[in-house]
């Protein structure tokens, strides 16, 4: 059940309070410094550390960790680096699919993530166009990113337990994974990650980030996106790895 992985996430969290507690504030800062001063900088190193540090939370989960893994810098950076090359392929795939989709229907194109938490999208979308592709248009969306997020996650897996750069763009190897896994396990598991984020995206995206207690709740429901999503798919990965170990 979805409230299973918010606990285990929770426990895995908070075995290190005073770390957990440092974690948060760091992130906060630096999203902070973000929103103030609108610097690529400041979003390239936040995203090499959230990048990073979610590979060596995978990493952990793999070799049996239950709390949350110290810093290593080195190690960070390259899992940081790394992961944005292995994320910007799949989001390019993403992208190049819906964008064949929009021109086909006529649609503008936006991201389908963020549009599912952002109802006055889809409803402009819904007013400005026919039923039919309307449907077509956000079934397909859905679908699109789905699938490409689905094989992007195991790519990333993959890669915080030590395999080469180039197996995370092999959809074989990935594919081979999933076969072992089961793909009615992984497809159940996943889907769950997905829609605990999607509560936790919903909740972030009704805190206003700046004023009384909504600075805590949205702070604690984006780390809970990020915890959720690394330490899931580090469960899944283990499963992978168990069986192949057996």
């Amino acid at each position: 059940m979805p409230v299973r992985i918010i606990k285990e996430s929770m426990k895995y969290c908070l075995k290190n309070k005073v770390f957990f507690l440092f974690l948060v504030i760091i992130l906060f800062t630096m999203e902070c410094l973000s929103d103030i001063f609108h610097n690529y900088t400041i979003d390239i190193i936040l995203g090499l550390f959230v990048f990073g540090y979610g590979l060596q939370i995978i990493e952990d989960i793999i070799k049996g960790g239950n709390r949350l893994p110290k810093i290593m810098p080195k190690k960070l950076v390259i899992f940081g680096l790394k992961s944005y090359l292995v994320i910007t392929f799949y989001i390019l795939i993403q992208s190049m699919l819906l964008y064949l989709i929009s021109e086909r229907l006529n649609f503008p194109e936006f991201n389908m993530e963020e549009g599912l938490v952002g109802f006055e999208k889809i409803l402009m979308l819904l007013f400005n166009h026919d039923i039919a592709s309307f449907i077509i248009f956000i079934v397909s969306g859905i679908v699109i990113s789905y699938v490409t997020i689905f094989f992007m996650e195991l790519a990333l897996a993959r890669l915080a337990d030590g395999e080469k750069l180039k197996e995370s763009f092999s959809f074989r190897s990935i594919k081979h994974e999933i076969d072992v896994i089961g793909w009615k396990r992984y497809t159940v598991e996943y889907t769950k990650i997905i829609l605990v984020i999607t509560v936790f995206s919903y909740i972030n995206k009704f805190s206003n980030p700046y004023f009384g207690l909504n600075v805590i709740i949205g702070t604690l429901s984006e780390f809970m996106i990020f915890t959720v999503e690394y330490i899931g798919m580090g469960h899944i990965h283990k499963i992978y790895i168990d069986k192949i170990s057996s």
